[in-house]
């Protein structure tokens, strides 16, 4: 009998274990072996901390890792035996759970679809962590409540029987879309697919996969609406081109006929004449519809330029409407015109006459024998100037009224059909009225007649300054504050307006500007340094504004010689040059230029550079500043209208959306649309705060906004959702 068996037989019954391996450890080492320390003998990976365990081993056991982790033993200790257990394919079991449980609530949390458990009941068991990404709420808010309490009450309706089915017995799937309670109040679109687990122990109740589908919800709406408006389209213009088939076809028919007649040289004189008077009539019709379809092209490339000058209004009108009045005789209808001697407006006359050649054609066009057509001009109010258009013939119905100016549209009356036209004439009359800076509009009724007017501001502030050509002289009038504007005008007389002495040598350039900064500065003109020293001796400004470049005395040395005088050391200069530099603008503020502005430059930024530089007391009359407090009320008044946009704004205003959008850029450093959302967001944040409504979804309609859209923007601009989370959610 060896040794161990002898000790095994020795050893009492609960110190050996059946199937383990017992050794009796003597001085650290296994009995009976001449190799190294036990933990060696036993390959194990960490033989320090084994034999640690074993000097102090209070009766715990010690798994251990022994070859490299590829074996894995249990080690127990009796007095001087140890036991050995194998235990490799039970530990890489648990570690591969505990690896795939890991990994389990990793992809939960992870998940970009939320998980939920309820019971038959819709009460809810679990939330998986990534669902508050998804509604806003946590596990712990949600579990132990009712599903039913956080969808949409007009959704139960359809939602209930489903559920009704699900709950009927295991395997059992249902999908569905629903509205849902977002913790921030708003609802949003979840869709759901539900699995009746009930048959399953490990989770006991019926699972919901989902996903928020809002965003994918409005794709689809906007495509759809998309799709209509293409539907529409394309129908205009399939009639449009069978139209302009028509347009062309019966002018060449006129003109190849008489030209064939001519050919022949049987006609008496007379019909020789009347040949070739429909000849030259249809040459000029065609040549219509090519300059019609030329300008529609221009248009859209935004390749239209203007030459603005500035021109008698009465008189351009006049003209026109002369030409209209032998076609008019000869349709039995009277033309009447009333006009001021004088209404100077800036405007381009081409583009002016094929608006007035448009609206007084139409007029004709459209009225009967023994009825009037009235041409009318006269000055607004507000710096505007009013053209109106009226007869006395067929008028329009509600439909073609509301969309008289879109392109390719033609009213579906007979009586509209029977007359000529492309239905582009109206729309190209709109957009060169905006050009100017303008708005048309129409009164009309069915058998009434129609009333055509559009209006333009007086002067040229809104144009772009290459537009405008300023080579003849001015005629002297007071110009509208701003500019632009017919919103707010300056109260008071210009008495009351700051000095502004203006130091510029280039004709034009002084002229121009004179032209923008009248109407906000009483304006004293000096052609050099030089001249503006000699002023300086008998007036004082309240601002300067200089060029840089200039003969004699130049900007900069003008600025340093008037920094020098203790009398004028702190009226404000502004310098204007060419030289746009960041060393030339260091130059200029370095000889004592308050501000220093770089050619080309914004009339509107410039004026808002004058106007922070002007002292405190003028700022309260600065018409910018008036224009833009009454702009803002004008806005806040209107919040509550989802329908509120620039177009809506401009057009209540008497804007363009061109023209609006570089006055407001000019002031505000951003556009119009984000000045309205500005507004909108504040407007919410105080609602909010105050708690004045119970809900998310109440303060959206408030402002004007869906409430997902208002959720995103003002987590964007406030940063926390805490106000959103301040409202009670019902």
């Amino acid at each position: 009998m060896s040794k161990m068996d002898e000790i095994a037989n020795g050893c009492p019954d609960q110190m050996v274990f059946p199937g383990l391996s017992l050794c009796h450890v003597v001085a650290g080492r296994l009995e009976g072996r001449s190799g190294g320390l036990w933990p060696e003998e036993l390959a194990l990976d960490d033989v320090e901390s084994a034999m640690l365990w074993w000097d102090g081993c209070d009766g715990t056991a010690l798994v251990a890792a022994a070859e490299g982790g590829k074996r894995w033993l249990r080690l127990r200790r009796h007095g001087d035996f140890l036991n050995s257990e194998d235990v490799t394919a039970g530990h890489q079991a648990t570690e591969r759970m505990l690896r795939e449980g890991r990994h389990f609530h990793a992809l939960i949390e992870r998940s970009a679809e939320g998980i939920s458990i309820f019971d038959t009941g819709a009460n809810i068991l679990y939330e998986s962590p990534s669902n508050e990404r998804i509604h806003g709420y946590r596990a712990e808010e949600m579990e132990g409540k009712n599903l039913f309490d956080f969808c949409h009450p007009d959704d139960m309706e359809r939602v209930m029987p489903r559920f009704a089915h699900l709950a009927e017995g295991p395997g059992i799937v249902e999908t569905e879309i629903v509205r849902f309670r977002h913790k921030a109040g708003h609802y949003i679109y979840l869709e759901g697919t539900v699995l009746n687990a009930t048959d399953d122990p490990r989770i006991g109740g019926l699972v919901n996969n989902f996903r928020d589908v809002t965003g994918r919800l409005e794709t689809e709406r906007e495509l759809r609406r998309a799709k209509a408006a293409a539907e529409e389209t394309y129908r205009r213009q399939s009639n449009w081109l069978a139209n302009l088939t028509h347009e062309i076809k019966t002018p060449l028919a006129l003109i190849r006929g008489p030209l064939a007649d001519l050919e022949n040289g049987e006609e008496p004189d007379a019909a020789r004449a009347a040949a070739w008077q429909m000849v030259a009539r249809n040459i000029g019709r065609l040549d219509g519809l090519l300059t019609e379809l030329i300008d529609l092209a221009l248009l859209d490339a935004g390749a239209f330029s203007l030459n603005v000058k500035r021109r008698d209004l009465a008189g351009f009108a006049r003209e026109i409407a002369d030409d209209f009045v032998a076609a008019a005789g000869e349709r039995g209808i009277a033309l009447e015109f009333s006009a001021p001697e004088v209404c100077e407006v800036f405007f381009d006359e081409s583009k002016l006459e094929k608006v007035l050649c448009n609206l007084i054609g139409n007029a004709l066009k459209f009225s009967g024998q023994g009825s009037k057509v009235r041409v009318h001009v006269a000055p607004g109010e507000g710096g505007l100037a009013e053209v109106v258009v009226s007869d006395e013939g067929i008028g329009m119905d509600e439909q073609t009224l509301g969309r008289v100016f879109e392109r390719f549209y033609q009213g579906d009356s007979g009586a509209n059909r029977a007359r000529e036209g492309m239905g582009i004439g109206l729309a190209i009359a709109r957009e060169m009225v905006e050009l100017h800076g303008g708005r048309i509009s129409v009164q009309s009724e069915a058998g009434k007649g129609s009333v055509f007017r559009f209006t333009l501001p007086t002067g040229c502030e809104h144009f772009d300054p290459e537009d405008v050509d300023l080579s003849a002289p001015p005629v002297p009038r007071p110009l509208a504050v701003g500019g632009t504007s017919p919103l707010h005008a300056r109260n008071g007389a210009m008495d009351d307006a700051p000095r502004l002495l203006l130091v510029e040598d280039n004709f034009d350039m002084r002229t121009y500007l004179r032209l923008h900064l009248e109407g906000f500065y009483r304006v004293e003109v000096a052609g050099n340094g030089a001249e503006a020293l000699e002023i300086l001796g008998k007036a004082k400004p309240d601002i300067i504004l200089s060029d840089v470049m200039m003969p004699q005395i130049d900007g900069l040395e003008f600025c340093r010689r008037l920094r020098a005088m203790p009398k004028w050391g702190k009226v404000p200069v502004v310098l204007l040059s060419a030289k746009g530099g960041v060393d030339h603008r260091v130059e200029g503020l370095a000889a004592g230029a308050d501000d220093y502005l770089s050619k080309p430059f914004s009339i509107a930024e410039l004026h808002q550079r004058l106007r922070v530089r002007l002292p405190a007391g003028f700022r309260e009359n600065d018409g910018n500043a008036l224009w833009w407090e009454d702009l803002i009320a004008h806005i806040d008044a209107r919040l509550s209208s989802p329908d509120f946009t620039v177009a809506v704004l401009a057009q209540q205003i008497g804007y363009s959306d061109r023209q609006l959008r570089r006055k407001v850029i000019g002031i505000a450093g951003e556009s119009p649309s984000a000045v309205i959302l500005s507004r909108r967001l504040q407007r919410a944040h105080e609602l909010i705060c105050c708690k004045r409504f119970a809900t998310f979804s109440e303060v959206a309609a408030e402002v004007g906004l869906t409430p997902g859209y208002l959720s995103r923007c003002y987590r964007k601009r406030y940063g926390s959702r805490d106000g959103e989370r301040g409202l009670i959610s019902r």
